[in-house]
């Protein structure tokens, strides 16, 4: 059995004006205006992305990590799509 009261869920405020239950990390509490947000840096173009993680995927099933390799191999169907426009 839960300590919880029962009205509580994630997004009820703990007493009025302190903030969530939980933490935010990383955030000022002022949401993000669209303009102001710096730009992401991608190191490469979407090609050299994609073929990066295929040869981390490589790497990971060749010391036996299959959940890795997979995982890199979903990275690097993202960057394909982006290359190809469809993402």
């Amino acid at each position: 059995m839960s300590n919880l009261p029962n009205n509580f869920s994630c997004s009820s405020r703990a007493v009025a004006g302190q903030g969530a239950l939980w933490p935010r990390f990383g955030t000022t509490g002022q949401p993000a205006a669209g303009p102001s947000r710096s730009p992401v840096k991608v190191n490469g173009s979407a090609q050299q992305k994609e073929s990066q993680w295929l040869a981390y995927a490589t790497d990971a099933e060749r010391s036996g990590d299959m959940v890795e390799a997979e995982l890199c191999r979903h990275y690097a169907e993202h960057w394909f799509r982006v290359s190809r426009g469809r993402e």
